[in-house]
């Protein structure tokens, strides 16, 4: 082991992005050095990845570029802190399989990292398929406007045509009316009488009544096919509003365009998401693989050490509270007795003192007698 391994500008930034300690690792050889940071390399990479695919999604969500700018490295600083994180917090153990289990929840949120990261490259990268999609669902749903309505617009198309047959009829009637008086006053059918008869009469009489009720059923049928032309026009409005409507309400928004993203064709978005995942959980994985080195036995030394340093510190401080307290519990039983001699003190001066007057009235009283 080199007592003190020389560390270029690079490796030292590498190897901070990787959460490891270049202080300890300058202790190590040589291969742990380029084993961390190669995993900070890694981690660097991932953060590059997350600035750029932040920036795609942001760009559909924001036109303004400073914002888009400035969020995608917020995002990309999130995504590194996170990677570092997960790597400086894992230790390797002599079990592969405690350290496995240790390491799923870290793996479950690499994952989710690198799903978060690649949808929006994803997106980026099936942009015009993406597009194409969208664009056919849209003409879909507007065809689906004109099929709804289809059946309103037959249903008027049929009024009409039935509205004009049944006058088409009465005109049929009234030029065979007209041809029944004219053959009749001709005299070429029914009575074969040339001239202005009873038969003539009557039957002018019938065509120029049919005449007449003929200019009642115009009006009638110029007043229905009003209404259904308005009809029409209403329902081609209607239409008309319902397509606009639904064009204006139509977006190619992020979350549209991973929905159209999910309906594509799987396999190339799978192979991409796969692909960000391992570029994810590679340097977790490189630490699981990795067997117990000179770093991680150092690691242990400086936390044994410090566990001692502070199970130390904790037994001094318990004796000096100990120490503390009995040297209070003595300052209290001082001052207990000094209080106690004070009492006394105080009791034989009295004592002393009524002594004194019993004895001087004793005096007075002797030498008056």
């Amino acid at each position: 082991m080199e007592p003190s391994t020389k560390v270029n500008i690079i490796n030292q930034f590498l190897i901070k992005c990787s959460g490891a300690s270049l202080e300890i690792l300058k202790n190590c050889p040589r291969f742990e050095i380029t084993k961390y940071s190669s995993i900070g390399m890694t981690v660097v990479f991932t953060s590059i990845l997350a600035i750029v695919s932040s920036f795609f999604a942001l760009s559909i969500i924001f036109d303004n570029l400073a914002i888009n700018i400035i969020l995608a490295f917020l995002w990309g600083g999130i995504i590194f802190n996170l990677d570092r994180y997960i790597i400086s917090s894992m230790r390797c153990s002599d079990s592969k399989w405690n350290d496995f289990l240790k390491a799923i929840p870290r793996i479950l949120i690499a994952i989710i990292i690198a799903v978060i990261i690649s949808k929006p490259l994803e997106i980026q990268i099936f942009k015009s398929e993406i597009e194409a999609f969208l664009k056919v669902e849209n003409t879909t749903l507007i065809s689906n406007v004109d099929l709804k309505y289809a059946d309103l617009m037959h249903a008027n198309s049929q009024k009409k045509k039935i509205t004009e047959q049944q006058y088409n009829k009465l005109l049929m009637m009234r030029e065979q009316y007209y041809e029944d008086y004219k053959c009749e006053c001709d005299g070429t059918c029914g009575t074969r009488k040339k001239g202005r008869g009873i038969e003539c009469f009557s039957k002018q009489e019938k065509y120029e009544a049919f005449e007449a009720e003929m200019i009642s059923e115009r009006l009638k049928r110029n007043k229905t096919l009003k209404q259904l032309d308005d009809e029409e026009g209403n329902i081609r409005l209607q239409m008309k509003n319902e397509k606009d409507m639904l064009k204006g309400s139509l977006s190619y928004g992020l979350l549209d365009q991973i929905r159209a993203l999910n309906s594509l064709e799987t396999t190339s978005s799978l192979f991409i998401l796969f692909m960000f995942v391992m570029v994810e959980i590679a340097p977790i994985l490189t630490k699981l693989m990795s067997s117990k080195g000179p770093y991680e036995n150092l690691i242990l030394e400086f936390e044994k050490k410090f566990e001692v340093n502070y199970l130390k510190a904790l037994d001094n401080f318990d004796h000096e509270r100990l120490k503390n307290k009995k040297m209070k519990e003595m300052s209290t039983r001082f001052e207990i007795k000094s209080k106690e001699k004070q009492i006394q003190d105080i009791v034989k001066k009295d004592a002393y003192d009524r002594y004194e007057k019993i004895r001087s009235d004793l005096e007075k009283k002797i030498s008056k007698n």
